[in-house]
């Protein structure tokens, strides 16, 4: 695999310094038009990009369609749409204490940003976060995970088509790579990844005072009431899950589920997975891969440790290092110490913690990081309403699983832990976007009411106006 070199991004990075400002005043129309370039090639281009995804993850066509092309075609049309009026001026409540003041918020590009993508969804996020960045105005170079390149390779094909390198580029590389990256100063940093890594980058960050926005993950719960409809729920829970072999930053990553479910829940889970993906995972169509061999070890590893801790297996637990292949797995009892009960899983192997009183279940929510999203499985709204009173987390749906993203007037955010900032959307837009505030004053300045010398004046002056604010 052939990386970029640094003095390729040297290149790059200068070229799109110099550019910065003729991008920064595009027109509506002339970002539209970049946008519905970008759309009417990853049309075109439907078939080779399922085909890159299966060479990367084994992925079936379907879920390449739903989980990489839909989601980025929803964007890009969200954002054709709406863009015109995005970039307008918005103007802000007047003031009693300014009557004479208009005042609006301006939106102006950032200016050049770096947006670093991670393997699991390497078409989608990527596109999906460039196309925000273009809305708003701005150079970008997009930087690829090194774990998935034949989409990568297709990515860059498709950007370097339609774009010159000094507005869009995209670079290949490694930690070396991203490491000069980091060291230049950018207006905008995106990055989707780790926690850990995510330190690493608002650090460099920080050097420059560089404005970031950070989606990382976080282990994401998934809370059973005992009113629900337990089949649809767990068949809901298998798709959340599974999809992409659990590689999703907002996948379940452990259910919470009363005690009286016990026996019902598991037995679903086992027959369910068998609806799901026949009697042999493996030979199934629709169940992708591990990315690579240290992902795999590493979920190999920790579901060993749990096993050996005394973990019971309800369903699923076989692999195949050859092909990278873990068997939809769901398992309960697994040690507080165990990296499946500590960290984010990342993987297809799905822990039941079992809960008696609610308090049991919130209190072992926020024990831990705040999560990226959380769920809530109940037919009562009071229930569903003090789940989200009593946590905290980047985003919650209830009564179903992973659907909030795709919510074209919702932000995609984390919390603290789990990310800074938000995306996708009018989100996104302004997220690339500085929100200028604007005080246009009209006739007489409102300061003139404190103009030195201060006077007796001044001070009835500032009575008054303490009097109506």
């Amino acid at each position: 695999m052939a990386f970029t070199t640094v003095s390729e991004i040297d290149k790059i990075y200068s070229a799109q310094l110099k550019n910065k400002a003729e991008i920064k005043h595009s027109t509506a129309e002339k970002r539209i038009s970049w946008l519905k370039k970008l759309l009417s090639s990853i049309i075109a281009e439907e078939k080779a990009i399922e085909k890159a995804l299966y060479l990367d993850f084994h992925k079936s066509g379907i879920e390449t369609a739903i989980t990489e092309i839909l989601a980025v075609q929803v964007e890009l049309k969200h954002i054709i749409k709406n863009l015109r009026g995005w970039m307008k001026d918005k103007s802000v409540r007047r003031s009693l204490m300014m009557p004479n003041v208009n005042a609006y918020l301006h939106y102006e590009p950032k200016g050049n940003a770096l947006i670093i993508t991670p393997w699991n969804y390497p078409f989608q996020l990527p596109i999906v976060h460039l196309a925000s960045c273009i809305a708003a105005g701005n150079t970008a170079i997009v930087k690829l995970s090194e774990f998935s390149p034949n989409t990568n390779k297709l990515v860059k094909n498709i950007i370097s088509n339609l774009f010159s390198e000094d507005h869009i580029a995209v670079v290949e590389g490694a930690v070396e790579e991203t490491t000069h990256l980091l060291d230049l100063r950018f207006d905008h940093i995106h990055f989707t990844g780790s926690p850990k890594v995510g330190k690493i980058v608002m650090e460099a960050a920080s050097k420059n005072l560089t404005d970031i926005t950070l989606e990382l993950g976080g282990k994401s719960p998934a809370i059973i009431d005992k009113n629900v409809n337990l089949k649809k729920v767990v068949k809901n829970l298998i798709w959340a899950k599974f999809v992409n072999a659990g590689q999703t930053c907002i996948a379940p990553d452990y259910i919470l589920a009363h005690r009286h479910q016990k026996h019902q829940i598991e037995e679903l889970f086992r027959k369910e997975l068998v609806e799901a993906f026949g009697n042999d995972a493996f030979n199934s169509p629709d169940y992708a891969r591990i990315i690579n061999e240290k992902q795999f070890q590493r979920l190999q590893d920790n579901l060993n440790d749990a096993k050996n801790l005394g973990a019971v297996i309800i369903s699923g637990g076989n692999s195949d290092s050859k092909t990278n292949y873990i068997e939809p797995t769901v398992i309960t009892n697994v040690a507080s110490t165990n990296p499946l009960m500590t960290d984010e899983i990342f993987g297809p192997i799905l822990p039941i913690v079992y809960y008696s009183q609610i308090q049991e279940a919130i209190d072992f929510v926020n024990q831990k990081e705040k999560p990226l999203a959380l769920y809530v499985f109940s037919k009562d709204d009071n229930f569903n309403k003090h789940i989200i009173r009593y946590t905290s987390a980047g985003s919650t749906c209830i009564n179903d699983a992973m659907i909030q993203i795709m919510h074209p007037n919702l932000p995609f955010s984390g919390v603290n832990n789990s990310g800074i900032g938000q995306s996708t959307g009018r989100y996104g837009f302004i997220s690339f976007s500085h929100e200028r505030a604007v005080a246009n004053v009209k006739i007489t300045p409102i300061s003139s009411m404190f103009w030195f010398p201060y006077t007796e004046k001044t001070n009835k002056m500032l009575q008054w106006i303490r009097k109506i604010v």
